[in-house]
C-alpha cells in the first residue's frame, strides 16, 4: 500500500498590486491539475498536439498544449485556458473563434504563445512572448488585448486590440478536493476466460476486477461500487446501465489501468434501450463518475478505432514520478479528468465538457484557501483551514473520522 503520509496543502494565488484575480471553479473545467505541494519541474497539464478540447483547461502549476493541426485533427481549444505557473502554447494552436465568445488565457507566470498561433480572446501573463505571426484577436468585435507585467517580445505578432501593463488578472489557484472515505477488499472478479465473455456486477464491494483476454465486457448499474484495483485488456467495453436516470459511482483503492481500444457504452435517456458508444450519447457521461487513490491510465487506441471514453475521473494520488492521469493518443472523452498533482494527454484526440450532474460536493470546492490532509490512503482525516463547499464522502464502507 502507498503511503500518502503527510500533506500540507496551501495554495495561495500569485497577485500584483493591480491585479484582480480571477475564480473559476474546478467543476467548470474539463481538463484541470492540482499540482501538489510544489513546482515539478515539468507540466503538470500536459496535452499533445492535434487534439481538440472543447471546454476550459488549467492547472495551479505549468499548463502546455501542443498545436500542429492535421488533417481531420484539428488543434483547437474551443475555450479559456487558467495557469498559476507558466502557459505555454504551440505553433498553429487556435484558441476559440472570430464569432466568439471571447476567451481568456491567464499566467500566473511566463505566458508564450507558439508561432502562428491565433487566440480570439484576451491574453494575460507576467510575462507575454508571442511566436512569429502569432495573432491575439478580436472575439465577436471585442477583445483582442494582451497585458503583461514584467516583460513583452511580441516578434511579428498581430495584436487587433491593446497592449497594456501591468496584467489586471491573475488566476485564482483551485484547492483540490480531498480524498473521498473508502475501502474495497471483496472477492476478486475476473471475466470468465474467451473472447466475447462478459461479467456483471451489482452495486457492492469487491476486490481487484481484471479481464482475462482481449474483448471482453463489464457491466454495470447506477449505484456504488468499490474496487481495489481495475485492470483492463485491448479491446474491452465497459458497458453502464444508467436508464434509472441516477449515478454510477466507482470507487478504486488501487490503479485503473485501462489497456487500448477501450470503449464505454451507455444505456438511458436517448438511447433508445440499446447500449450505445458514449460518444452517442454524451449526456449520459454526467451520471458517471471514477475516483482513483492511486493512478488511471490509458493506453492509446489506433486512428481506425479511437478510445472512446467519458464520465468524470478524479485521480486524489499525490506521488512525483509520473502522471496521475496519463491517457493515451486517439482518445475521444466525454466528461471531465481532474488530477490532485498531474495530467497528461497523447495526441490525435478530443475532449468535450460533460459536467458531471448532481456535482460531488468535493469538486465545487474554490480556492479560497488550503487544506490539510492528515492520514494515508485508506484512513484519511481532514481538517478544513478556509474553505467553501462540501465534501464529498463514500456513502458505504465510509472510514470513521
Amino acid at each position: 500500500m502507498r503511503v500518502i503520509g503527510l500533506v500540507v496543502l496551501v495554495l495561495v494565488a500569485a497577485s500584483t498590486a493591480s491585479a484582480s484575480t480571477v475564480t473559476v471553479p474546478l467543476s467548470d473545467f474539463v481538463i484541470f491539475s492540482g499540482g501538489g505541494l510544489s513546482a515539478s519541474g515539468g507540466n503538470e497539464t500536459s496535452i499533445g498536439g492535434h487534439v481538440l478540447v472543447n471546454g476550459n483547461i488549467g492547472s495551479n502549476q505549468d499548463l502546455f498544449q501542443q498545436g500542429n493541426p492535421l488533417t481531420g485533427y484539428p488543434a483547437q481549444l474551443n475555450g479559456s485556458a487558467y495557469a498559476g505557473g507558466a502557459l505555454t502554447f504551440g505553433q498553429d494552436l487556435t484558441v476559440g473563434s472570430s464569432s466568439g465568445p471571447l476567451r481568456e488565457v491567464v499566467a500566473n507566470g511566463a505566458a508564450s504563445i507558439g508561432g502562428g498561433a491565433n487566440i480570439y480572446g484576451n491574453l494575460y501573463g507576467n510575462s507575454v512572448t508571442l511566436g512569429q505571426l502569432t495573432g491575439i484577436r478580436k472575439a465577436g468585435g471585442v477583445g483582442g488585448n494582451v497585458q503583461y507585467t514584467t516583460s513583452y517580445t511580441p516578434s511579428t505578432a498581430i495584436v487587433e486590440g491593446a497592449v497594456s501593463s501591468p496584467s489586471t488578472k491573475t488566476f485564482n489557484l483551485i484547492t483540490m478536493p480531498a480524498a473521498t472515505v473508502f475501502t474495497a477488499g471483496g472477492a476478486n472478479q475476473t471475466v470468465p476466460a474467451g473472447q466475447g465473455n462478459s461479467l456483471t456486477l451489482a452495486p457492492g464491494t469487491y476486490g481487484a476486477l481484471e479481464t482475462s483476454s482481449q474483448n471482453q465486457a463489464v457491466i454495470l448499474s447506477s449505484g456504488n461500487y468499490y474496487f481495489d484495483s481495475i485492470t483492463t485488456r485491448g479491446g474491452f467495453d465497459l458497458q453502464i446501465d444508467l436508464t434509472s436516470g441516477n449515478l454510477v459511482n466507482m470507487y478504486v483503492v488501487g490503479d485503473a489501468a485501462f489497456a487500448g481500444q477501450q470503449t464505454l457504452l451507455v444505456k438511458g435517456a436517448g438511447t433508445g434501450g440499446a447500449f450505445v458508444p458514449i460518444n452517442q450519447a454524451p449526456q449520459l457521461a454526467s451520471l458517471i463518475y471514477l475516483e482513483t487513490c492511486a493512478r488511471f491510465t490509458m493506453t492509446g487506441g489506433v486512428d481506425a478505432t479511437h478510445n472512446i471514453w467519458g464520465g468524470t475521473v478524479y485521480a486524489s494520488l499525490l506521488e512525483t514520478t509520473s502522471a496521475e492521469i496519463s491517457i493515451g493518443q486517439y482518445t475521444d472523452w466525454y466528461g471531465a479528468a481532474y488530477a490532485f498533482d498531474s495530467f497528461d494527454t497523447a495526441d490525435h484526440g478530443s475532449w468535450n465538457y460533460v459536467p458531471l450532474v448532481p456535482e460531488p460536493a468535493t469538486l465545487s470546492l474554490l480556492a479560497l484557501g488550503g487544506l490539510t490532509l492528515i492520514g494515508r490512503r485508506r484512513r484519511l482525516s481532514l481538517r478544513i483551514v478556509r474553505s467553501s463547499g462540501l465534501l464529498r464522502r463514500a456513502p458505504q464502507n465510509a472510514l470513521p473520522r
